[in-house]
């Protein structure tokens, strides 16, 4: 046998074993591409460097798969079932704390804002009632704070609903932020807190 054939019969076995191999590798990567879109909500909102890291990985492999460098493909890949089981696990108690953390700032933020928009809405009503307005109010000041009164109420009347609408992220935020508006007044109306 001459060394062209040899050259040729070698080639002939790298393409069966590279085919052998491409099979496998492309099957690894679509498994591990559907273990990330398993968790890729959850993980992507709560872990989201250790969700773009898994990802990286993915993209690794189908890299080297591209360029038909199906054993690196394949290599980069062997730990992405695990990691993708510990993203699941991980994002899992990332959101059972951050969905505690809400109830907990829900808890508090109703236990005191609507007591404490009562009590801007009376001092509202009786600066409104005086003849002559304390130091350091006017008419001017006095209708902003009425008019930011307003918006506190609207933004707790929000933020009520969206819980009462199962959206608790989305009600902690309007929460605060009638809150935030409500702290800014009595500070505005000098009234005392607490």
């Amino acid at each position: 046998m001459n060394i062209r054939n040899l050259i040729a019969a070698f080639a002939a076995v790298l393409a069966l074993a590279a085919c052998s191999q491409k099979d496998p590798a492309g099957e690894a990567i679509d498994a591990a591409e559907n273990a990330l879109n398993a968790v890729y909500e959850d993980a992507g909102k709560y872990l989201p460097e250790r969700y773009a890291a898994a990802k990286a990985e993915l993209d690794t492999a189908r890299t080297a798969y591209n360029e038909e460098r199906y054993a690196d493909a394949i290599a980069a890949i062997k730990d992405l079932p695990a990691t993708a089981e510990a993203l699941a696990n991980d994002a899992a108690a990332a959101k059972e704390k951050h969905v505690s953390g809400l109830n907990a700032d829900w808890a508090r933020i109703s236990a005191s804002l609507p007591d404490l928009l009562a009590g801007i809405g009376g001092r509202l009503e009786d600066l409104g009632q005086m003849r002559t307005l304390p130091e350091g109010m006017d008419k001017q000041l006095l209708d902003e704070a009425k008019a930011a009164f307003a918006s506190a109420q609207s933004a707790w009347a929000e933020a009520t609903a969206s819980f009462g609408n199962g959206d608790l992220e989305g009600a902690v935020a309007k929460a605060r932020a009638a809150e935030g508006m409500a702290q800014d007044l009595v500070a505005r109306l000098g009234m005392q807190t607490g």
